[in-house]
């Protein structure tokens, strides 16, 4: 018998369009479902957003081959730093290596899934490569530019002195500033001066606890004596407006701008509420800190980051010696030349 011959049945794929603003919606919600924090909802948000906009910009539809190698070569050669911040003004061009690969890493995590959700046949960042980055490179705060901080709020009204106490905490702590502006009265033992940071406003989603000084402590107690907070308020936030609204990060960030500029004084270092907890984790270490110790109050998952604070404040110590050695001072630098010749 005559082998029969099968047709084939014809198939038809009929291919999405993909809608990048449809998808990172799509995506938001999922990392909801997965009960992310709101703080890395929000970088997820931010990043993404941001890219979206490149590509309507540049009308790509963000399914394209080369759509996030258009976009990094922009954000690493073209883009003018904290341009979106009309407070922070730079003439930088291109933003940090860091910046960019936390850039890259959530590209590839949002593509990852919507090619597993059948939204996208590949993935467009797949092959955009690790930029290399600076190692131990931190903008850190001089004391003289902390005192000029400090002195710059008029601290005989309310306003001025809730700015200079978070100061004071951030300075004594090291804490995030999310973390700074989301504290409450509970939060706060003055008693044992030490401050209890909730799992649920902690990056890591651990609690941690870290300790004040007397200082810190009393600056607290006279701020809480001046909103009338008591100490079984304990759902009550620290930090408000003077409408007696909860105060947030973005407005804190901004006065300390302002009071950068208030004081007059020649800034080097970024001023910025973060730059306080490079601050306060390079003095820890210069100060004869434990770098466990310091892992545990910053709240690092693991000693990671904190060598690199390490390794920091041993090359500034070796800078300072440098500069300062009894040996350097006292030699003339014409007997320091030349090779010691045996008789």
């Amino acid at each position: 018998m005559q082998k029969f011959d099968f047709r084939r049945r014809k198939t038809t794929v009929t291919k999405r369009d993909f809608n990048l603003e449809q998808a990172i919606e799509l995506y938001i919600e999922t990392k909801r479902l997965e009960r992310r924090t709101e703080r890395t909802i929000k970088t997820y948000r931010q990043t993404l957003n941001q890219f979206a906009k490149f590509c309507k910009e540049n009308e790509l539809k963000g399914d394209e081959d080369d759509c996030v190698k258009k976009y990094i070569q922009y954000m690493s050669f073209e883009k003018r730093k904290w341009d979106d911040h009309p407070t922070n003004q730079s003439e930088q061009i291109g933003i940090s290596a860091r910046s960019v690969n936390n850039i890259i890493r959530n590209l590839r995590t949002f593509y990852n899934w919507a090619k597993r959700e059948k939204l996208i046949e590949f993935n467009p960042a797949e092959r955009i490569e690790y930029q290399t980055e600076e190692e131990d490179t931190f903008e850190i705060f001089t004391d003289e530019e902390v005192q000029a901080l400090l002195d710059a709020p008029n601290k005989r009204v309310y306003t001025g002195f809730r700015d200079y106490v978070m100061m004071f905490v951030l300075l004594d702590t090291g804490m995030r500033l999310g973390e700074l502006t989301s504290l409450k009265r509970g939060h706060v033992d003055l008693l044992y001066r030490q401050i209890v940071i909730p799992a649920a406003i902690t990056k890591t989603r651990k609690t941690r606890v870290v300790p004040i000084s007397q200082t810190t402590a009393s600056a607290l107690q006279e701020l809480f004596d001046i909103i009338g907070v008591e100490d079984d308020d304990a759902d009550e936030y620290i930090f408000l407006t003077q409408f007696g609204d909860r105060y947030y990060g973005d407005t804190f960030a901004k006065m300390m701008k302002k009071y950068a500029k208030k004081s007059g004084y020649p800034f080097k270092a970024r001023v910025s509420p973060h730059t306080f907890r490079h601050y306060f984790a390079v003095k820890f270490l210069r100060n004869g800190g434990d770098p466990f110790a310091l892992m545990k109050i910053l709240g690092h998952a693991d000693m990671q980051m904190t060598q690199r604070y390490v390794r920091y404040a041993k090359s500034e110590i070796n800078k300072i010696h440098e500069e300062v050695s009894p040996v350097e001072s006292i030699i003339p630098k014409r007997q320091r030349r030349g090779s010691v010749k045996f008789k």
